[in-house]
């Protein structure tokens, strides 16, 4: 027993052996757990927050807080277990200003701990900005589903500018009112060098004000026609309807003239039918009767007055134009109605004999073979 006695009091490193077994025990204890009591905790904490959560399944609220909260309990095992042992007052650190070794371990361990507060706390707000969008979702309030992500990421970028300066506060002992003083000084200088930047920031949020859009309209900027996806801080992410992916500057999108196009009720379509010029007027005046018609008695076009004239007599065509509305906002619905009036016009062209006219070229050519060049 003295021997073991001996052995545990014995300096090792600058301190006693059973320091350093305390040391490592309280490791191995602390990791072998550390993910069992993550797992834990987050399922308590869901419990008590559980008839606020739209029921969103418990697994995704332990996916978000599970990593951060196991970081925190690797940092509580750390600091528990170096705080076992001791460091010697001549051990610096020389890179920060030779400051010694456990001034150096107690900022460190500071900071980490101000950091994995932060993440656990900016995890809640993404797992109440998920339990808000599936409360719009159940609703069917689009104007949530637009806002809720906005606002998720200002409060994230707040919490981590706090989290920033009270690292520098109570950690590193900094006068932290004067360093924001000097910055509102120099962000004079930041904005203007800025200005873009705060243009579009601005922009979102009179989109957001005016809502001229929701996150899932279609859109009509110019000559650019998409979904809109996603509205963030600096632009706005529109699918184009080719497929491709289109990032529009907010400020863009509040000085030009935007069409929603699905605030609109149905879609309007217009194109003209040019027949040839040598159709009987007898043939013509059927062929816009039956026309008119079949958009008059068509179940997506009934609503809404459609037109079929004769128009015009071009060079070489006979121009009938036709116009009518599709019930729909959706684009390729409407496409799909408009391609329904082409298959039933082609019929009652058909049935009546007409045929479409085609541009015709009159060539004049040389007739003595001579002259004529080998190329032809």
């Amino acid at each position: 027993m003295n021997n073991l006695d001996k052995i545990l009091h014995k300096s090792f490193l600058y301190n006693p052996v059973e320091n350093w077994l305390w040391f490592l025990g309280i490791l191995l204890v602390g990791f072998l757990f550390k993910r069992i009591f993550s797992v834990l905790v987050s399922k308590i904490a869901y419990r008590l927050i559980k008839q606020e959560t739209q029921n969103v399944p418990v697994s995704n609220f332990v996916d978000l807080l599970k990593r951060p909260v196991e970081f925190i309990f690797t940092l509580l095992i750390l600091y528990s277990a170096v705080d076992e042992i001791s460091f010697p007052r001549k051990w610096r650190i020389i890179p920060f200003g030779k400051m010694r070794v456990s001034e150096f371990a107690d900022k460190l361990l500071d900071t980490l701990f101000v950091i994995a507060i932060t993440w656990i706390i900016i995890r809640l707000v993404k797992f109440f900005a998920l339990v808000f969008l599936k409360k719009a979702e159940e609703n069917d309030i689009k104007t949530d589903e637009h806002l809720v992500p906005f606002f998720r990421d200002i409060i994230i970028a707040l919490i981590v500018f706090c989290s920033f300066f009270l690292i520098l506060g109570f950690v590193f002992r900094q006068d932290v009112i004067s360093l924001i003083t000097g910055l509102g000084i120099g962000g004079v200088a930041l904005a203007l060098a800025a200005r873009a930047t705060l243009e579009n920031l601005f922009a979102s949020f009179t989109l957001f004000t005016e809502q001229p859009f929701i996150v899932g309209d279609d859109i009509e900027l110019g000559s650019m026609v998409g979904k809109v996806e996603k509205v963030g801080f600096r632009s706005t992410r529109i699918r184009h309807v080719d497929g491709s992916l289109i990032v529009v500057p907010n400020q863009m999108l509040v000085s030009q003239t935007l069409n929603n196009l699905t605030q609109r009720k149905d879609r309007r379509h217009k194109f003209f039918l040019r027949l040839k010029l040598d159709t009987p007027i007898v043939k013509i005046k059927t062929v816009v009767d039956e026309i008119q018609h079949l958009i008059d008695i068509h179940e997506q076009t009934k609503d809404h007055e459609g037109h079929v004239k004769f128009d015009a007599i071009g060079e070489y065509s006979i121009n009938l134009l036709v116009v009518f509305f599709a019930a729909t906002p959706d684009y390729w619905e409407s496409k799909g109605i408009r391609q329904e009036i082409n298959y039933m016009i082609n019929q009652v062209l058909d049935k009546n004999g007409v045929e479409l006219a085609s541009p015709t070229t009159t060539l004049f050519g040389i007739t003595d073979d001579k002259n004529i060049d080998d190329d032809y």
